[in-house]
């Protein structure tokens, strides 16, 4: 088995949240009237401080959870409906938890999640998550690193249409959560998912439409490129003498944001740019590196949340 991507026309809404609210036992009001829609093929990431709602809104999806109010639907099937059975069996689950029986062989686990879920190869998917010489022991004596691999790899066993994935790579070493991110980048492609983490560097090498929750609500949702479009352009400038550079700028009004070991400073690259090397060179800043920034994922992130 290879990690296969699922293949068709993105015309369905694979995942739809119409008016969602979720209000606990406790009074706590989780989810306020949350509407979104991710097309069929499309991967998406889910973010928010803590708090605003992510791992119940992957729970109501998951049917762990019914909402106090609105809909969710999987694959064109509401939560309630009769068909969502068989939704549910399209779909991927990767908790936040291991959920796991320890005591169980790590082949044992395959075989009872294909039982589940009536179909998929437990051979073709050891050997795809190089799970193959760990297949006979028992959970427990796997590393952290591995018991992740094999929750990707039981979550892919049954070539799922959708993938609900929620914080995927929490608590693995920098080794391990770069070969779980691996696995993750080949079984998302073609799929419909939705990734909720905390790692926006992890979201934006994953994702490509973005949702952000705040106090239970949606703040954004739109595609990452988008965003980017829309955000206030940047310049990044490095010079020998970082601390002459930064009061250069500072003279001409400009306050700079550090950015490694340059400067970043707003300004369309193309209209202000090369006025502004010209100048920084005349006024004898050794200026080596002049050229326009992308905002990242975690800054437009910020920006949208402390807005």
């Amino acid at each position: 088995m290879s990690v296969a991507c699922a293949t068709f026309a993105p015309t369905v809404d694979a995942i739809w949240a119409n008016g969602v609210s979720k209000r606990y036992r406790t009074g706590t009001l989780a989810l306020d009237g949350v509407s979104f829609a991710i097309p069929e093929g499309t991967r998406a990431c889910l973010l928010g401080p803590n708090g605003a709602g992510k791992s119940t809104l992957i729970r109501l999806l998951e049917g762990a959870l019914r909402p106090t109010a609105g809909e969710v639907f999987l694959l064109g099937e509401r939560a309630d409906d009769p068909g969502y059975t068989a939704a549910r069996r399209r779909t991927g689950i990767v908790p936040q938890g291991p959920g796991m029986y320890r005591d169980v062989t790590a082949r044992e686990h395959l075989e009872l999640a294909r039982t589940l879920y009536g179909r998929g190869d437990v051979d073709a998917t050891l050997d795809a998550f190089g799970l193959r010489e760990h297949a006979d022991k028992v959970l427990e004596a796997l590393s952290g690193g591995f018991r992740r691999r094999l929750v990707l790899a039981t979550a892919l066993l049954a070539e799922p249409d959708v993938l609900l994935l929620d914080e995927p790579t929490v608590g693995l070493d920098p080794v391990a959560q770069h070969d779980v991110r691996a696995l993750l980048r080949t079984a998302m492609a073609g799929r419909t998912a939705l990734l909720c983490t905390h790692d926006l560097r992890e979201a934006e090498e994953l994702s490509e439409d973005v949702v952000i929750l705040r106090g239970g609500r949606v703040l954004v949702h739109e595609p990452l490129a988008t965003l980017r479009a829309r955000a206030r352009p940047r310049i990044r400038l490095a010079a020998a003498d970082g601390e002459r550079l930064a009061g250069a700028l500072r003279a001409r009004g400009l306050e700079p944001a550090a950015d490694g070991d340059g400067l970043l400073v707003p300004g369309d690259a193309q209209r202000d740019a090369p006025a502004l090397l010209r100048a920084l060179l005349a006024g004898g800043v050794d200026v080596y590196e002049c050229r326009p920034v992308a905002p990242t994922l975690e800054q437009l992130f910020l920006e949208a949340v402390r807005a």
